[in-house]
């Protein structure tokens, strides 16, 4: 699977699923709310991966597959766990040991737990989180969760690395009044903060260990695994962090004592590998969902016992980019909606068995989400509609380009894309970017193509992490879309504005629902699919499940082996 931009990790709770754990195994943890241990401790597994991820540093860790990745090597002061056998997500309490707000939701202090470690035995305090949430403040950090410099109230405030930025006092509506307690002063009512406190942005950082965009190269482990080595797209192999205390953290089992994630294999490659179940790769599995021309291998006698399936609260989506001038022209965009065929892009990101249509990028199953009533273009698309709607935008088959990561499905899915639009008149080139760069460059006014393929997930059950990160503007410059705005969508920015201000929960819920269908008349973007998941795994893995926080990945933290060899 090629992986989707997101907002840190996601909160469903009670969010309807149909997932599938393999070879579950029993046994109750020390850790009171933690999952159910399986397998033996120790071992060795290997996930393959069709790219190398964007980034580990946790100021800028931002999509799917690196927060699977990274929750192995940091922590925050909150996270999320998935409850297989309840279907269900339960934030937890990560590094903090408590938290409290003020009644108007502007003020959250958090204590940290005793004991708490680096990888190389120094203590993890307060003003470590508070400096990592200040690097977010940096241009070179930009990349990553925008809630710190969004939330927190440091007008003017450019992160660590400008000289007596801020007075040297850096941002001031964070206060650690000790090594245990460190206070989020922000500039609205946030009532879901605590939710907000599981983006990795809220991971401490030892400064002294700072090595800013190298960081991405060896973040200083919190979590109960340390990076070994790390060959850039080639592989990362992480070792047990023996100062990760299991007493402590109610989220990961850490029962492999290694993790060799492979980089560059093709999809289709590592399908046979993991059908063929050979020896080396019984303890294996992938980041990758089987590819269609092996779905039909699942139902082998010697494979369907190793199939887990999953679904996730992402959507993709495909967003027009208004700053270029072609697609300032509202007609055009419209004929580019009904042009899509959605189905045939379905069928190109793996058919039936691999990915639903769907008709808006607020999942169907939460709370604010209304069926298209606009448009109302069918899943194949309007060919009549979009033709008509050409001539009304006077376009003359001016070239556009449609970019996509460089991974199989994603390809292919865009290879349908253009050949719909291509059926209708409208001439499309596709730009092929790899994966592990491939949102760093979209978000960049300069090399961001004129139809970007993307995907979102929310971080938790609200409007607030969807609507303004997808179609609002940056908080810090008014002027300019915000960091995942691909589509450079201007619509609907004074209402976002008066809607921050609200402090009732519901108004904002349905005022962000309203304003979304009305965003959505102007054709910011054409939502396409959601996936659906589904991997086969080594017959040495066990308690294997999709996790949906992550984008319907295999969940790392509560992965065993059944065997020690």
């Amino acid at each position: 699977m090629d992986h989707l931009k997101r907002t840190g990790v996601a909160i469903a709770v009670g969010f309807g699923l149909s997932l599938t754990a393999v070879a579950c195994g029993g046994g109750d943890s020390e850790t009171p709310g933690a999952q159910a241990t399986a397998g033996a401790k120790g071992g060795t597994v290997t996930v393959y991966h069709v790219s190398d991820v964007e980034h580990l540093d946790p100021a800028r860790n931002f999509v799917t597959d690196s927060q699977m990745i990274g929750k192995l090597i940091t922590r925050t002061l909150t996270d999320y766990r998935y409850d297989a056998k309840a279907k269900k997500i339960v934030l937890e309490k990560d590094l903090a040991e408590s938290y409290e707000s003020s009644p108007d939701f502007k003020t959250w202090t958090f204590k940290l737990k005793d004991g708490l470690k680096y990888e190389d035995g120094s203590p993890i305090v307060a003003a470590d989180i508070k400096y990592n949430a200040e690097r977010s403040f940096a241009a070179d950090m930009a990349e990553g969760a925008p809630y710190a410099h969004e939330y927190l109230d440091c007008p003017g405030y450019k992160g660590p690395y400008v000289a007596n930025n801020n007075g040297g006092k850096g941002c001031t509506a964070i206060e650690v009044p000790d090594e245990k307690t460190i206070v989020f002063k922000l500039n609205r009512a946030v009532a879901s903060f605590d939710g907000t406190a599981s983006m990795k942005v809220f991971s401490p950082v030892p400064k002294a260990k700072d090595t800013r965009t190298k960081y991405d190269n060896h973040p200083v482990a919190s979590g109960p695994y340390k990076i070994e080595t790390y060959t850039r797209k080639k592989t990362l192999v992480l070792v047990r962090n023996d100062q990760w205390d299991q007493k402590t953290d109610p989220l990961r089992n850490a029962l492999p004592d290694k993790f060799i994630f492979k980089f560059g294999d093709a999809e289709a490659t590592v399908d046979q590998r993991l059908i063929a179940n050979g020896t080396a790769d019984q303890s294996s599995l992938s980041f990758a969902g089987v590819q269609p021309e092996n779905i039909a291998k699942t139902n082998q006698a010697s494979v369907k016992d190793r199939v887990v399936k999953g679904t996730d609260i992402c959507r993709r989506y495909i967003a027009f980019n208004q700053q270029k001038p072609l697609l300032k022209n509202q007609k055009l965009r419209e004929a580019l909606y009904y042009g899509l065929d959605r189905t045939s892009y379905r069928d190109g990101r793996g058919g039936e068995q691999l990915a639903a249509v769907v008709d808006s990028i607020i999942p169907q199953d939460m709370e604010g989400y209304k069926a298209e009533e606009h448009f109302k273009a069918p899943p194949e698309g309007d060919q009549a509609k979009a033709k008509q709607l050409l001539t009304e935008a006077g376009y003359k088959g001016e070239k556009l380009v449609l970019s996509t990561a460089d991974s199989g499905l994603a390809v292919k899915a865009a290879e349908a894309a253009q050949a719909s639009w291509k059926a209708v008149g409208i001439n499309v080139d596709i730009q092929k970017i790899p994966g592990d760069n491939y949102y760093s460059t979209q978000q960049q006014d300069s090399s961001a193509a004129d139809l970007i393929t993307a995907g979102w997930c929310y971080d938790w059950a609200s409007l607030t992490t969807i609507v303004p990160s997808v179609l609002g503007p940056d908080t810090t410059a008014p002027n300019k879309a915000a960091q995942n705005n691909y589509g450079r969508s201007q619509a609907g920015w004074d209402k976002m504005k008066e809607l921050s201000a609200e402090t009732d929960k519901g108004k904002i819920e349905t005022g962000l629902s309203d304003l979304y269908g009305e965003i959505m008349k102007t054709a910011p973007l054409v939502p396409t699919v959601q996936d659906l998941n589904v991997y086969v795994v080594g017959s040495n893995l066990d308690n294997v499940v999709a996790d949906p926080n992550t984008g319907g990945l295999p969940d790392l933290t509560q992965i065993g082996v059944k065997k020690v060899s």
